[in-house]
């Protein structure tokens, strides 16, 4: 990363900020940053900023992301889906981005996220079950 580009754990954290001027100017150099990159560090801290600050900042930069990051996006909400600690997080992030419809909403089902999403949802009827 140059020199003259902030930290994107910095830039994310910034998401939180109350003043509404400097919050766009994130988004804005966030959503930059995001079409402009091919890695993943971006993606996966504001997945990670989302699941621990439900920040609905996060949700509007992750439901606009564009081919080739909603693999990637898909990818990390599934490792997230096997840790129990951030499944109901993660659950609700996908029912943001499922909400926001972006162009790339059919992919869904063609990921081993929706397969773990109905495991998930399979384990818990079961539960709820065997509690009656």
């Amino acid at each position: 990363m140059a020199k003259d580009q902030p930290n994107v754990s910095d830039l994310v954290a910034l998401l939180g900020s109350t003043d509404l001027h400097e919050l766009e100017q994130v988004k804005n150099l966030l959503q930059e940053t995001l079409s402009a990159d091919k890695g993943t560090m971006l993606l996966n801290s504001l997945v990670e900023y989302f699941l621990e600050t439900s920040s609905s900042q996060a949700v509007d930069i992750l439901s606009s992301v564009r081919e080739p990051h909603d693999k990637y996006l898909l990818d990390k909400m599934n490792e997230c889906m096997g840790k129990q600690s951030c499944r109901l997080s993660t659950i609700t992030l996908l029912g943001h981005i499922v909400r926001k419809q972006p162009p790339w909403i059919h992919k869904i089902a063609r990921f081993p996220l929706l397969a773990s999403l109905l495991k998930c949802l399979k384990s818990l009827m079961i539960i709820n079950i065997l509690k009656q």
